[in-house]
């Protein structure tokens, strides 16, 4: 069966434990913030109806959908046909997993339609088409999960399953079930987490042709079994959707559409990174930008008709409101044709600021003035942010995966990742992204590691910092910050990471849109090997000024108590905590941070300390609503 759980499983020459290395599905992520603010509709909507997710949103727009947790993006798909598509995960909009779902397949993200005239006759031959893709870059649904599309009745003020589909991604085979006509269909492809697959359904049903229909999109998802990992539990079962488009005077054939369409992002303009510190710009300027620039696009024609398309660029200097436009010529694209394009130019990047610098890029294609195509007009434009403030990033910000060691083994196992530091400097912080695991089953200690440069792999330890948990900040879209006493890094090779305290999953954000795969490792104490995935693991180093203040844990005051006794103690202690909870597991943190005991509590909740040297430990327990809670232990 192929899932996007990959394992990588290897033995130390001198004991049989072997440590594990994961990359797993999002049972949380953090969404892109709404770069626009949106209005939704204030009347009934009138055909045609259409969206291909390509306005610059991080949810449907409100002009066609209610409010959902779905998302918009163009990272989490593969081979999608335009620039944006809608996501359906297990996830809502804070990017938490829905607290109904279990291991069985139940409702999750759902997309509905605002309401929409449809008061035709049948013979107006009406029919809605969408394509679906199952999984993409993120995880593929279970055999038991589902899309399914429901429609509206007004006059009955019901709502009726009208198509549904399944996948099953160890037979290779994605099932196509129409309510209405009671009719299946499907397909068998190796490619079904990287294939669209097109549909089409037709509305002729009176108890739907009504003032005020509309439809939606649920996505059923389960949980994965798997509740002997911390941290690994989780199961987003994704679906993505594109082109979802309702209209009158139709056919089963009317699947193609004349239109231009962007369908990737803008390729970044530094070669290596996606940003960088800005003091360090001006030694990585002609390592990290051609010389001239370069805007590097491909768009597509959708249909078979030949269109002569132009082509229009643009900068923006945030830091003096300067711009600058230029145009990239014009040329015909005959039909279904990828059209890959370089416009060099020349343009200085610079700043009013001392401290950073913000720019923004932007193409868009001219094909005609048609009022009767506006709608079609949102995947002609591509939009990046450039910005340069005081770290390094690898990633582009968006997390398709969950990456983590675990397993017997790992503990005290490292994972570094390489960056290139292009002026001597003190590194001051560590940015990192952490995926949220079900009931934060992460929540577990670590510390942030420096190495120094050994022949292309990490070598001397220069620093540690231990971090007495994860934290998941409330904004949308935001790396955690750890501040760290000040390191002189010289120019060149240097490595950012972590060394485990326990065997658990810590799952942090992985970007499988862009491969470092080359600059990851991972090791058991001695030994170093290059990950197995191709992504970049999010973690940035941070030089100079820490200006982004470092995020802080937050303490809640919580009605849970719990206590040790006897405390001080000589061969065990007893954990009590309040009766309405049941305490899971524990965890003994030595005063140095690393974790020196752990395991499951039994119905006594009785922990042995008579492997422990006599000292003073940190006790952490979880609980069954998903709290921890922590007290100290005096051991003799």
């Amino acid at each position: 069966m192929r899932r996007i759980l990959f394992i990588l499983a290897f033995t130390s020459a001198t004991a049989f434990s072997f440590c594990q290395e994961g990359l797993i599905n999002l049972s949380g992520y953090q969404p892109i913030k709404t770069q626009k603010k949106q209005t939704g509709s204030k009347s009934m909507l009138e055909l045609p109806f259409f969206d291909d997710f390509a306005r610059l949103t991080s949810t449907p727009t409100l002009q066609l959908w209610e409010p959902s947790n779905v998302i918009t993006s163009s990272t989490f798909a593969a081979n999608n046909p335009t620039i944006g598509f809608a996501t359906f995960d297990a996830v809502n909009n804070k990017g938490v997993i829905y607290s109904h779902l279990s291991t069985t397949s139940l409702p999750a993200d759902t997309l509905t339609s605002q309401p929409i005239n449809l008061n035709y006759p049948a013979t107006d031959s009406i029919y809605l088409s969408f394509s679906i893709e199952p999984g993409g870059l993120g995880y593929e649904p279970g055999p038991n999960d589902s899309l399914v599309l429901e429609f509206f009745s007004p006059s009955e003020n019901k709502w009726f399953r009208s198509w549904a589909a399944c996948v099953d991604f160890e037979n290779d085979t994605i099932s196509f079930y129409n309510h209405l006509n009671k009719t299946a269909s499907g397909k068998k492809t190796a490619k079904l987490d990287s294939t669209f697959f097109p549909i089409i359904i037709n509305i002729s049903n009176s108890n739907f042709l009504q003032s005020g229909f509309r439809f939606r999109f649920i996505g059923y998802a389960s949980l994965m079994e798997n509740a002997t990992i911390p941290g690994y539990r989780t199961n987003s079962d994704q679906w993505h959707i594109d082109m979802v488009y309702l209209n009158r005077l139709r056919n089963w054939d009317d699947t193609i559409y004349n239109d231009i369409a962007f369908f990737k992002p803008l390729e970044p303009i530094l070669t290596n990174y996606y940003s960088i510190p800005w003091n360090h710009f001006a030694e990585a300027e002609s390592k990290e930008i051609s010389s001239p620039r370069e805007f590097n696009i491909v768009y597509r024609n959708l249909g078979p008709t030949t269109w002569n398309v132009t082509r229009r660029f643009y900068i923006k200097n945030l830091s003096d409101n300067s711009e600058y436009t230029f145009s990239g010529g014009a040329d015909n694209i005959y039909g279904y044709q990828n059209f890959p394009y370089i416009r060099k130019y020349d343009y200085n990047f610079t700043s009013e600021w001392s401290d950073s610098a913000k720019f923004i890029l932007r193409t868009w294609l001219i094909t005609d003035n048609d009022e009767a195509n506006k709608h079609l007009r949102y995947n002609d434009t591509l939009t990046q942010e450039l910005n340069f403030f005081n770290y390094y990033a690898l990633d582009d910000g968006s997390a398709e995966s969950g990456y983590g060691l675990f397993g017997e083994g790992t503990l005290n196992a490292m994972v570094a990742q390489q960056f290139y530091n292009y002026k001597d400097d003190y590194l001051v912080g560590i940015m990192i992204y952490f995926n949220r695991s079900y009931q934060d089953a992460n929540n577990i200690p670590f510390k942030i590691t420096i190495w120094n440069d050994d022949n292309g792999k990490p070598g001397k330890i220069i620093y540690q910092k231990s971090i007495t948990r994860p934290i998941f900040p409330d904004s949308l879209n935001q790396f955690s910050t750890f501040s760290i006493d000040k390191i002189f890094i010289p120019e060149g090779t240097f490595y950012v990471g972590w060394q485990q305290y326990s065997i658990d999953f810590i799952n942090v954000g992985f970007d499988r849109n862009t491969n470092n795969q080359s600059k990851i490792f991972h090791s058991l104490p001695g030994y170093w090997t290059n990950t197995n995935f191709k992504g970049t693991i999010m973690i940035r180093p941070v030089f100079g000024k820490l200006y982004n203040s470092p995020t802080a844990i937050k303490t809640t005051r919580s009605s849970s108590t719990i206590n040790i006794y006897p405390n001080p103690a000589n061969d065990f202690f007893r954990i009590d905590i309040d009766k309405n909870l049941q305490a899971l597991s524990y965890q003994i943190i030595s005063t140095t941070g690393q974790v020196v005991a752990s395991g499951f509590l039994a119905g006594d909740n009785l922990v042995s300390t008579s492997n422990l040297p006599t000292g003073i430990y940190i006790v952490r327990v979880r609980t069954n609503n998903g709290s921890v809670l922590t007290s100290k232990v005096i051991v003799r």
